[in-house]
């Protein structure tokens, strides 16, 4: 999966400024390239330092606007607070089949590691994807 640098520099601040709670957001593009991305708002009410919930509002708007721009959802990230960029018990028992999910580690309110992940085909547990980021 290719993913542009402006989108992780978007990702890089809106985790950042999140810090020391989750941060979460979608990703849209093609199956192949994450084009863009449309911010989140977490809106777990309690352990948000290590949960959340992406409001659903944000992601309907967020297919809203990828059907106008002629891409689609193709998954979803959130930030790891001081935590590797490993996905959890919590993350694998809210995934979707078929979407990529990216997790950011922020240490001490900076970015630090990306990962990214599908399910496996069964669903039971996350596979690494390469990604490749590029201008």
């Amino acid at each position: 999966m290719k993913l542009r640098r402006a989108m992780v520099t978007k990702m890089q601040s809106h985790l950042e400024q999140t810090y020391p709670h989750e941060g979460c957001g979608v990703m849209l593009g093609t199956q192949d390239a994450i084009t863009d991305i449309f911010r989140g708002t977490n809106i777990r009410q309690d352990r948000k330092e290590d949960r959340f919930l992406l409001d659903p509002s944000d992601i309907k708007h967020a297919e809203e606007y990828a059907k106008q721009q002629g891409i689609e959802v193709v998954g979803f990230y959130h930030s790891h607070p001081d935590h590797p960029a490993r996905p959890s018990a919590t993350d694998l028992e809210s995934a979707w089949d078929s979407y990529y999910y990216v997790i950011v580690s922020i240490d001490r309110g900076a970015m630090n590691k990306i990962g990214m992940f599908r399910l496996s085909e069964q669903g039971d547990r996350f596979v690494d994807e390469e990604v490749t980021i590029e201008d």
